[in-house]
């Protein structure tokens, strides 16, 4: 009976400790498989910050990149974890430790199914190919994510680092682009290595039809990449391309086949229109620039006649034409039109008067006429004396401004004998002597005393109360 009951307790006893062993595993597994697990040795912070500063702390934890997928995987892991516990406390690894183990293809893939699609970026490298050769993508991208940003450790394997698969040739550099997929045999029939010439001619015939003259300068536009699309430096040429000419297939100016010459002159691309440009005229760059044909933008301060004032407002059609076929003279009445009630005889000293300024107000220098301005005569408008519109003649007496008083009659138009442009009144006249009167003398006589009747030409001495008879000597 104790048998019996020593039985029947004991597989309780086991089944309990079964499930607490097996629980106790899968929570330790748990946690020896999370990220922060293996930052609890303080040689794993650097990968650990690395890792978590990087764009795979969303997608990915250690364990999918550093174990194998299925049970072998898994029991090669923890033999690993065992190995570096056991290293972790009697201080037996290298400083800085290193991780010996690859990541592997089918980790990348996990979740990058299909790399062959990713795009190639910056160098000429081909996923694909690589695929198809074995190569591991941690052979190029090794520090993707444990990259040491203090010494600027690149992320992917550069340029000058895959000759440590790609070695170079001799004489030859470094195979990239199609030469790196190339079977050795194509350039190198009858496996013979020594004396191969590293030139591009020696492999490729450039087509007579495209390359005039048998140029075999390849590099100049072409790359290991491909044969086409053909990529030219056109600044190092003598003829950088600027503006709208950089977006232009090279056929247009090269023809295709290659065969027009490469002439730097622009009608040898562009031909002059007849209808605007009289004469054929092939200085385009005067008015036209590689930004666009249309608007035409001229100097006009390095031609003979500079712009200013309302001229650099106006459209060039106005000037020369559209289509272009007006002649482009200086003179202003080539546009300008003098208006004959304006000015009589079709004068067109234009300038005299007017400026680019604009067409009113007319501005005249009368100190380089005939007719100085001085006085209240700098007031006057123009009009008072030419008119408007311009008809009256120029004429300097003053009488062709001035009408004279009744009070002048029979009197000279010799204004200025008595009158100045500072103004009409008062006059200015020295009166000679007339008998024992002295104007503004002793005895001051006003003109109207001896002029009653207002008019200068005539005096009357008897009315005055003065004589008695006009005579002023007789009392």
């Amino acid at each position: 009976m104790l048998k019996q009951s020593y039985r029947v307790w004991l597989f309780p006893i086991f089944a309990v400790g079964f499930i607490l062993f097996a629980a106790g595993g899968a929570g330790f597994q748990y946690i020896n498989s999370q990220p922060w697990f293996c930052n609890s040795c303080h040689e794993m912070n650097f990968y650990y910050q690395t890792w978590q500063s990087s764009r795979h702390a969303a997608s990915a934890r250690c364990l999918d990149c550093h174990s194998e997928p299925g049970v072998a995987g898994f029991v090669q892991e923890k033999v690993r974890g065992a190995e570096q516990v056991v290293a972790h406390f009697t201080g037996n690894y290298a400083r800085p430790i290193r991780i010996l183990i690859r990541v592997k293809n089918p980790q990348c893939m996990a979740c990058h199914p299909d790399p062959a699609a990713i795009p190639d970026k910056g160098h000429t490298a081909n996923h694909a190919v690589h695929l198809e050769k074995g190569v591991l993508c941690a052979d190029c991208h090794s520090r993707i994510i444990h990259a040491n940003a203090a010494i600027n450790e690149p992320k992917i394997v550069t340029a000058d680092k895959c000759e440590s698969c790609h070695k170079h040739h001799i004489n030859f550099a470094l195979l990239v682009g199609q030469h790196a997929t190339a079977d050795c045999a194509q350039c190198h029939p009858g496996g013979k290595y020594g004396g191969t010439s590293p030139q591009c001619e020696s492999c490729h015939r450039p087509p007579a039809a495209n390359h005039p003259g048998g140029n075999t300068n390849c590099q100049t536009c072409h790359t290991p990449a491909g044969w086409h699309p053909a990529k030219v430096d056109h600044s190092k040429t003598k003829f950088p391309l600027t503006g709208q000419h950089q977006q232009v297939a090279c056929a247009k100016c090269h023809g295709d086949p290659f065969t027009k010459p490469t002439s730097t002159a622009c009608e040898s691309c562009h031909q002059p229109p007849a209808t605007n440009h009289p004469g054929g005229n092939t200085d385009c760059q005067a008015c036209h620039s590689p930004d666009g044909w249309k608007p035409a933008k001229v100097d006009h301060n390095k031609t003979r006649f500079p712009l200013i004032g309302q001229h650099q407002q106006v459209a060039c059609a106005k000037c020369h034409g559209d289509p272009f076929t007006k002649p482009a003279s200086t003179a202003c009445e080539s546009c300008h039109q003098p208006p004959a009630a304006n000015h009589p005889g079709g004068n067109t000293d234009c300038q005299a008067c007017h400026s680019p300024d604009g067409w009113k107000p007319a501005k005249v220098d009368h100190n380089k006429t005939r007719f100085p301005l001085t006085g209240q005569h700098q007031q006057v408008a123009c009009v008072k004396c030419h008119g408007d519109p311009f008809t009256k003649p120029t004429s300097t007496a003053c009488a062709a401004c001035h009408k004279p008083p009744a009070s002048h009659a029979g009197m000279p138009t010799t204004c200025e004998q008595c009158h100045s442009p500072q103004g009409f009144k008062p006059a200015n006249f020295t009166h000679p002597q007339v008998g024992e009167h002295i104007p503004f003398g002793e005895h001051p006589l006003t003109c109207d005393r001896c002029h009653r009747t207002g008019v200068f030409m005539q005096h009357d001495c008897t009315g005055s109360g003065c004589h008695s008879s006009n005579n002023p000597r007789e009392g």
